[in-house]
């Protein structure tokens, strides 16, 4: 199936030529997005088009291509860091007990030691994306009203809505208490700047906006081909039961039974566990809908249409170098050797039993998500491989060679050859399928799945909101999976189901997805009470540090651009 089925309602196509639409904003300038004449735009064309480039604000750093710079002006001409998914995955991934970066880029060490200030490069990177996204969506509203009459005008502005309280949980998540930009927001006044509301009330703003687009809105409630990566009643639901899983944090109030009543309605909704579960990250993971349709939101990306070096590209040529070669898993780089796993990930599978050695002869565990390789260099001695890029025996899938040294499970930084690598996203084809490389993956990145909402429910429930017999059907039926349908291992009695459990099996089936940080203070750990390799700047890790780290802090660049702003507590300012 060609992947054109799933981006001609996205218009991907139409982002590429897109020209009306450009912006070089910095700090959030005030000069429109468009610079010629709107009402040359304000017809269908116009509408889907603006659509399409506010959808893209997800996936991509600009109109033109991955190098580009009509969006945002990267500081030191890194144009992936300006990527929202690149932003998000480095934010919510590196600081924890999941994933290391092992080049020593800028920004990076520091998001590595959770020891950063407010200088720190994706600190601004990330917010200026965010916000920028944000003023998109301010600016459709604005234009595209039900008064222009435009067919599926209310349809594309429920959408909008929707992107808006996304990148607004992202931002409150990761900040607290960022700008403000929304209907009353007047942006055609260079004298004015968004002030902060207060992280509280910024919440209560976006949860009433969801609230009403679930209960009033057109948005599609049953999930299909055709709303992949959509914004959707379902896409709805999950952002309220994620705000509501974290409203202690967010609003100092909990309201997990709210949590658990939204999952339940995603739940319902129609989607349902895809078997393999590497499937769910390879270069055609859009097949989802035909096969049980776990997915919930993805971003897309492929190698012609929607190309980016912060997309899923970082967790596919990341991931792999050495001997481990991007070639085995479709993509044309062999490999950054820069995304690793931490030992404290890879510990969370021990529970599981050996399972011998893998098609990549590396030691393995029955858990399928075990997606870990330990191998340092192969023994090639004797060895006639006719495709020196796919070195498998057709019969038996196993690599032809032997193993000569194995790593070492302990990661370090700016070592290629410490820690195990991972082989979970991929460019291969459904059920990892051999495929013709390139450049960029065609893999999309499943922001929201089902399988994160059933654990979502089951938190609810062992916090005492839910059913816990329901929450149990759901986890067992994520742990028959992980062990390939056999149902005398890994499944789990009414007695393991405690807070603790869910926290680590979060991490176990939705590692490096971009959930880590906001799981690990939603649970009282991510600066007290659990250590992990270099959090506090030591490589062993400390145990407690500074709570102001739970926030990150807005940026000098945003603090000297934007009187209105208060810097997070805490940090220093510049104000």
């Amino acid at each position: 199936m060609n992947k054109l089925f799933k981006i001609k309602k996205l218009f991907w196509l139409s982002i590429i030529s897109l020209a009306i639409f450009p912006s070089c904003i910095n700090d959030l300038d005030q000069e429109k997005p468009n610079n010629e004449d709107v009402t040359n735009i304000i017809n269908e064309q116009g509408a889907r088009s603006f659509l399409a480039k506010i959808y893209s604000g997800f996936g991509l750093s600009s109109n033109q291509g991955p190098a580009d710079e009509n969006d945002l002006t990267a500081p030191d001409g890194d144009q992936g860091s300006l990527v929202f998914l690149r932003g998000m995955i480095t934010m919510q991934e590196f600081p924890t007990d999941e994933a290391i970066w092992n080049w020593k880029d800028e920004g990076i060490v520091e998001l590595v030691n959770v020891n950063w200030d407010y200088t720190t490069k994706y600190a601004y990177t990330f917010y200026q994306r965010a916000m920028l996204n944000i003023r998109y969506c301010q600016e459709y509203l604005r234009m595209f009203t039900p008064e222009t009459g435009i067919k599926n005008v209310e349809l594309y502005r429920n959408e909008v809505r929707a992107m808006r309280a996304m990148n607004y949980f992202y931002l409150i998540d990761l900040y607290g208490n960022p700008g403000k930009v929304w209907d009353d927001s007047p942006l055609d006044d260079k004298g004015w700047y968004p002030s902060q509301m207060g992280r509280k009330e910024l919440f209560q703003l976006v949860v009433a906006d969801l609230e009403d687009l679930a209960a009033n809105s057109n948005l599609p409630e049953v999930p299909s081909a055709a709303t992949y990566g959509r914004m959707t009643k379902p896409v709805v639901w999950t952002l309220l039961a994620k705000l509501y899983l974290n409203a202690e944090v967010y609003a100092g109030e909990p309201m997990y039974d709210k949590a658990a009543s939204y999952c339940q309605k995603v739940i319902n909704a129609g989607f349902g566990l895809e078997k393999n579960y590497a499937n769910l990250f390879c270069g055609e993971n859009h097949l989802s809908p035909m096969h049980g349709n776990e997915i919930i939101y993805a971003i897309p990306f492929d190698n012609t249409n929607a190309k980016s070096y912060g997309g899923t590209s970082m967790l596919i040529d990341g991931a792999y170098g050495g001997e481990f070669s991007g070639n085995w898993f479709g993509s044309n780089s062999s490999g950054w050797t820069c995304l690793k796993p931490k030992e404290t990930l890879v510990r969370k599978f021990d529970y599981a039993p050996e399972a011998g050695l893998d098609r990549f002869k590396s030691n393995t565990r029955l858990d399928s998500r075990y997606l870990f390789n330990d191998v340092l260099t192969y023994d090639k001695t004797g060895v006639d491989a006719p495709d020196a890029a796919w070195p498998f025996d057709e019969k038996t899938g196993e690599i032809l060679y032997g193993v000569k040294k194995r790593r070492e499970i302990a990661t370090k930084l700016a070592d290629w050859d410490a820690g195990f690598l991972c082989y979970k996203f991929t460019n291969l084809g459904w059920d990892q399928k051999r495929v013709t490389l390139t450049d960029f993956p065609n893999t999309d990145f499943a922001l929201f799945r089902l399988a994160d909402v059933y654990l979502m429910y089951a938190e609810c429930a062992v916090r005492g909101y839910g059913d816990k017999s329901l929450a149990l059907t759901y986890v067992n039926a994520l742990r028959a999976r992980a062990f390939r349908g056999d149902t005398s291992v890994g499944q789990i009695a009414m007695g393991d189901l405690t807070p603790e459990f869910v926290l680590d099996e979060r991490a176990r089936e939705l590692y490096w997805e971009g959930h880590r940080r906001t799981d690990l203070i939603r649970f009282g750990l991510f600066t007290q009470n659990y250590t992990w390799p270099y959090k506090g700047g030591a490589e062993e890790g400390i145990s407690n540090i500074d709570k102001r780290y739970n926030l990150y802090p807005i940026s000098d660049r945003d603090l000297t651009s934007n009187p209105n702003l208060v810097q997070n507590p805490g940090y220093k300012s510049i104000n």
